[in-house]
């Protein structure tokens, strides 16, 4: 699986969360991809973005599998509630959690939170 489907896929679990949707005050309009827009709309947001695709193993010559680590940052006063659904959905997908560090960027709070799958086979 290349990355780019595995980005759709995360899209459309995040999308079709009900959990998260009534958490976004925007829907999906709240989650992007990459990077968040210069002007944050309101508040609280996701963006996810692929930060490694690394091959693991290799056999004949080719890659036989890869591990793809996806980076999420929750933007939120209080993130609790969008993290575990995240963290959710995630591992429905086949994901681990790598680690998760608070931050604080121009007085907005932001839980950055990495998983990682293996993929191939």
């Amino acid at each position: 699986m290349e990355t780019t489907r595995l980005e759709a896929e995360i899209f459309s679990a995040l999308t079709n969360d009900t959990a998260i949707m009534e958490l976004l005050p925007k829907g999906e309009s709240s989650i992007f991809h990459l990077q968040a827009p210069a002007v944050y709309p309101d508040y609280p947001i996701l963006v996810y973005s692929p930060i490694s695709d690394v091959p693991v193993l290799h056999g004949d010559n080719l890659e036989e599998l890869h591990r793809v680590t996806i980076r999420v940052h929750i933007i939120a006063q209080d993130y609790s509630a969008l993290y575990s659904a995240v963290k959710r959905v995630m591992a429905s997908l086949g994901f681990t959690r790598v680690q998760a560090t608070p931050f604080i960027e121009d007085g907005k709070k932001i839980l950055i939170v990495d998983f990682k799958k293996i993929i191939g086979g």
